[in-house]
This record gives structure tokens, C-alpha cells and sequence, in this order.
């Protein structure tokens, strides 16, 4: 993983040396922290020792580094310490002190405190022991006065012991920037920045058209900003292409030319099927229906329609798909559009959604694994049958996706560096969790169809 070069200080030296944020700086540090795990955790990446020395500070905003926890060193105070402890005890989330399952909701709590910490200058847990600490962070609850009521109730939530009752870094950027939802499919209209005059050493050289660090921005949750935007296309990582978030129509679009159906009724209709049961990891069910499931081996598994026609460049790909098992952050089934010229050169488009309701698309290929949009939440999610639908259009080095749950729009994307995206078109259905995860993936699809657009 590459990080780009920070000419600035980390947050913990910030505050030893000036004392806590206070004002639009600290709203900036809240948001731009919560807009980076947004990032992260959409990579396919748990940070899992977020804290403050981890938080280096620019004009252009904070930047989250250090991932590399498996070569922590051991020694002293604040330090990761390896073995039976993955993190700084007092940033560390309580589930990681029990049983040291580490998934997106410990980075969300580690954020919690980070900000408690830029606004006090301590982590609500700070300790003279690691006992101590590791104690605190499971029993105590902060001491949260020093926030203003806005963030205070977003850091509480956070900070909630239960890792299952905190929001995800995505549900916090609409609290944080005054929106009542992440519209991820609007135009980016700002950047993250913080105002660090009279802070830190005046930065030398300021790039021609960039803002001037001296300049102070109204505080965050004032702003007209949709952050939801700015951690899908500028703060990704990885990212390859140029991603376009556009005013998007509501209903699907009509289809009268339906190229291929399944309403899997037919256990020998050429899907990819281990056996038929309803337990079957990867198959027919034997009731009408096609399952996928991870397992102990397998992360994701994907299934390509069997289609004989040629495949259009332009189509709508649809099944209805129940939930039946997955953790809630970490399980994703859906729909997808595969173009794959050999081993080597091929992109991935899925379209999919969690059982919390939370959408996004995501681009996997040989040397490529992104999210192209944050993950969306959809008002009214039905886990137990919703239909999902993809709309792909390749148009030579471009793919333009849309995606809508039932009949609602909730995402479009238009990919402009696709020059992986060789082969014949492919459509079909997945399933997928979070690495490490424990706990299992399944869905159950029905009702598959792909129809050709004009």
C-alpha cells in the first residue's frame, strides 16, 4: 500500500505542543478522519490502530497512515503491542480486548476517541497502565463535556460498547457535514481542509489555483458539502480512474428485449452448481432458487449466467436476492458485469448491498479492488427479497454502471480509466463478506434476467 508524502505534523505532536483543536479545526479533523475510514474500510482494509500519532495534519486536511500493524513493535507506552494485543489499549475498540475480532466498527470507536482526544488533548481511556486502560475502554463511559452537543452525539455513538450499534465511518459523514443523508451520487463540491495558521511553521510553496493555508473555513456541518462524494472519488485508495457522480433518474430503465431468464426452476440450466440443496455452498437449491455462500475457504463466490446469445455492450442485469445469513457490516450479495479478455486483463462491476441495507458498487480485476461508490444506505431495504438491478454500458476505455434497489436509483458511476474491461460482456450473481470475518455469507437469488439496452 502506498500513502502519498505529508509535509506536516501527526495530531498527538500537534497537541503536545498547542494544546486540543477547538472550533472549524476540530470539525475538520472529525470530518476528514471519518471521510479517510470511509476510504479505507471501502479498499477492503481495518486499520486497527488508528490514534492520534497516526493522524498526520496538512492544510488540505488530515491523512490516516501507518497500516502496518503486523510489524509493530512491542516496546513502551502508546506503541502497538503484538501477541494477545492488536492496538493502543486506549484506542482500542472493547471487542478487541475480549475475543480480538477487528473489523470496521473498532476503527469507527478508535475515530471516537481520536476525536475525544483532539478536543481534550487525552483519550477519554487514557491510563498510566495497559491493565488499566483495557479496563476503562471496557467499563468506563467518557467523559464527552468538552464536545460541542453535535459532535458530542456522534462521538457518543461511536463509542458505543456494542459494535454492532455504532454507525459505520460512512453514517457518520451526513451528522458531521449537516446533510440527513450521504447523497454519494452528487457532483464533489469541496475539500476536506483545516486551518493550521498560527498553528504550525506557514507552509513554503502553495500549488497555483490551491487555497491558501491562512484561509479559515466555515466549520464543517455549515458547509454546503457532500463528503459522501469526496471519499468515493478523492479519497479512495488505490483508485485508478476518474469516477463521475451525476443527478440520477429514479426508476430503472424499460426493458422489451430480455436476452436471457432464469427463474432457476431447473436444476441442469447450466449454472455452476456443486449439487442441488438448500445448504449447498455454491447451487441450485432444489425449490426454484440459486444460492451462494462463503465459507472457511472462500471469501466471495461469483456465478456467471450461462448465456448463449451474444452479449450486449449495453444491459440491464436483475434477480431478487434474500438474505439469510451474514454479519450486517460485512456481508454483500448482488448482481454483476464481468468483461474479461484472459487471466490477466478483466474488471469485475458489482452491484450490491448489505443486510443493513447499505448499496454501493465496487470494480475488482487482476491488480484492482475498489469501491466506487461509499456504501449508500437505502431507506425502506427489504432483507428478506429486493430485487437488485445493474445497468452496464461499455464504451471503448469507459463503463458507465448504475445501480437501483427495487425501483430506486441509488447509485451511478461512470469508470473513464477501464482499459482492463476486455472480453465479451458476462453477467451474474454473488455472494461475499469481509476477510476474517467468522460468520458466514449466504443469499439466495431468484428471478435472474439480463435484458439489452439501446
Amino acid at each position: 500500500m502506498v500513502t502519498e508524502y505529508v509535509a506536516g505534523p501527526d495530531l498527538a505532536r500537534l497537541l503536545r505542543e498547542q494544546g486540543p483543536l477547538t472550533g472549524s479545526n476540530l470539525e475538520a479533523l472529525a470530518v476528514g478522519v471519518a471521510a479517510a475510514l470511509t476510504a479505507i474500510h471501502g479498499a477492503g482494509v481495518v486499520h486497527r490502530d488508528l490514534k492520534p500519532a497516526n493522524a498526520l495534519l496538512s492544510p488540505l486536511g488530515p491523512r490516516v497512515i501507518d497500516f502496518g500493524i503486523a510489524r509493530a513493535l512491542d516496546a513502551g507506552r502508546g506503541q502497538t503491542v503484538t501477541g494477545k494485543i492488536l492496538g493502543t489499549p486506549e484506542y482500542m475498540a472493547p471487542e478487541l480486548v475480549s475475543d480480538s475480532r477487528s473489523g470496521p466498527p473498532a476503527d469507527v470507536f478508535a475515530w471516537g476517541c481520536v476525536v475525544a482526544a483532539a478536543a481534550t488533548g487525552a483519550s477519554p481511556f487514557a491510563s498510566r497502565t495497559v491493565p488499566e486502560a483495557l479496563y476503562r475502554v471496557v467499563h468506563d463511559t467518557p467523559e464527552l463535556e468538552a464536545l460541542e452537543p453535535e459532535l458530542r452525539s456522534l462521538v457518543e455513538a461511536a463509542l458505543n460498547k456494542d459494535p454492532q450499534a455504532r454507525p459505520s465511518a460512512m453514517d457518520l459523514l451526513p451528522g458531521l457535514v449537516g446533510q440527513k443523508e450521504a447523497q454519494a451520487t452528487a457532483r464533489v463540491a469541496g475539500t476536506v481542509r483545516l486551518n493550521l495558521s498560527g498553528l504550525l511553521t506557514p507552509v513554503a510553496r502553495v500549488e497555483d489555483g490551491a487555497p491558501s493555508p491562512a484561509t479559515s473555513p466555515p466549520p464543517f456541518w455549515r458547509r454546503p458539502y457532500l463528503v459522501g462524494g469526496a471519499a468515493a472519488g478523492a479519497l479512495l485508495l488505490g483508485t485508478a480512474g476518474v469516477l463521475g457522480f451525476q443527478a440520477l433518474p429514479q426508476g430503472p430503465p424499460e426493458t422489451t428485449d430480455v436476452l436471457y431468464r432464469d427463474d432457476f426452476a431447473d436444476d441442469k440450466s447450466g449454472w455452476h452448481s456443486d449439487e442441488t440443496r438448500l445448504d449447498v455452498g455454491h447451487g441450485y437449491t432444489g425449490d426454484g432458487r440459486y444460492t451462494t455462500a462463503t465459507d472457511s475457504s472462500n471469501n466471495s463466490r461469483y456465478a456467471a449466467a450461462p448465456v448463449n446469445a451474444e452479449p450486449p455492450e449495453h444491459a440491464l442485469v436483475s434477480a431478487k436476492a434474500v438474505f439469510t445469513a451474514g454479519t450486517p457490516y460485512s456481508a454483500w450479495g448482488g448482481v454483476f458485469c464481468e468483461y474479461r479478455l484472459d487471466d490477466k486483463q478483466f474488471s469485475y462491476y458489482n452491484a450490491e448491498i448489505r443486510p443493513d441495507g447499505h448499496a454501493r458498487i465496487r470494480k475488482a480485476g487482476h491488480a484492482t479492488s475498489l469501491n466506487l461508490t461509499p456504501d449508500i444506505p437505502v431507506p425502506g431495504f427489504k432483507r428478506a427479497g429486493t430485487v437488485l438491478r445493474a445497468e452496464c454500458e461499455r464504451d471503448g476505455d469507459r463503463v458507465r454502471v448504475g445501480f437501483w434497489v427495487d425501483d430506486e436509483k441509488v447509485a451511478e458511476v461512470v469508470d473513464e480509466n477501464a482499459a482492463d474491461a476486455r472480453g465479451k460482456p458476462k453477467f451474474g450473481l454473488g455472494a461475499a463478506k469481509w476477510p476474517g470475518d467468522r460468520t458466514d455469507t449466504r443469499v439466495y437469488f431468484d428471478d435472474f434476467r439480463i435484458a439489452r439496452l439501446s
